[in-house]
């Protein structure tokens, strides 16, 4: 399961601008690129290439990696060799040692990434995946994401284009990662709002964070389905999987929705508490629409 994921880098982290030109021209609303994904075990997962190779590589794309990710025996293949150690923070606040190694350039379909920084992390576990990839894609375009074409749409970063019949929500930043208002809705009718990531790379419908559960007694109040071990990279983590009645988010109400917490799962906020993090789950009933620039969301 897909609970994991490095969101920050403490240290030595260096932003490497991608190949993106703002939009002041008449073609507005055209594509820069349209990349077909495959859903695997609820992941979005692109194809790329990367410099010097011939070998159609598989991503996942997650707008809540705050850093791309390479898997060790990718990069071995590549022949990339590591430099230096880093420290890494996961949603469980833990720091660990890795490595990081640079490549010249990824393609995906149209879009060139020149001089990308990847860290170097044993996706093993993921099965036939090579990488994670997600600010470093959604920051420098509006990106549309559509589960039921199957299809990520780039457009040129600006105005959102005309003609998106999504309804609007405006989102903060926590770090580099989206922030959205939504709120829950539990079984004895209380109603408590919240600030949850966007992650559409989370195999749940919302993965509570600690703090939030330990302060409104979510543990004591959410009837526990089953429980679910999950291999992190340095230790086992134990989830309890419940649902709540709904979530109510941009206007939408999702009734029934499947949520999860685990003791370990502190993702701290920088100016603002955070409640936790939206998954497929959720996202995989709209069509959304992502313009990072201008912090906002579409949902159709």
């Amino acid at each position: 399961m897909w609970r994991f994921l490095w969101i920050a880098i403490l240290f030595f982290y260096v932003n490497v601008p991608v190949q993106a030109q703002r939009n002041n021209g008449s073609d507005i609303e055209k594509p820069i690129a349209i990349i077909p994904f495959q859903l695997i075990d609820k992941q979005v997962v692109i194809p790329v290439l990367a410099s010097g190779s011939t070998d159609t590589l598989h991503f996942i794309f997650d707008t809540g990696a705050e850093v791309t990710v390479l898997n060790f025996a990718t990069a071995n293949k590549l022949k990339l060799k590591g430099s230096g150690e880093v420290f890494m923070s996961g949603i469980n606040n833990l720091m660990v040692k890795t490595s990081s190694v640079s490549i010249n350039a990824l393609y995906i379909r149209e879009v060139r990434m020149p001089y990308v920084k990847a860290y170097l992390e044993n996706l093993s576990n993921l099965g036939a995946i090579d990488g994670i990839i997600g600010i470093a894609l959604l920051k420098p375009y509006i990106v549309k994401i559509d589960y039921r074409k199957q299809e990520l749409v780039l457009y040129k970063s600006g105005k959102t284009p005309i003609g998106n019949t999504g309804r609007l929500l405006h989102f903060q930043l926590n770090y580099t990662t989206p922030v959205i208002d939504a709120s829950i809705q539990l079984s004895d009718g209380r109603r408590l709002p919240g600030h949850y990531h966007i992650t559409t790379g989370g195999d749940y419908g919302v993965l509570f964070n600690w703090p939030y559960v330990d302060k409104n007694k979510l543990n004591t109040i959410l009837p526990t389905i089953n429980t679910d071990p999950v291999r992190d990279v340095v230790k086992t983590l134990y989830y309890i999987n419940s649902t709540i009645p709904s979530l109510e988010l941009g206007g939408h109400s999702i009734k029934q929705v499947p949520v999860s917490y685990c003791k370990d799962i502190d993702d701290l906020g920088v100016f603002t508490e955070i409640a936790g993090s939206i998954g497929y789950d959720i996202w995989k009933q709209f069509t959304l629409t992502i313009n990072y620039d201008k912090q906002e969301l579409y949902l159709e």
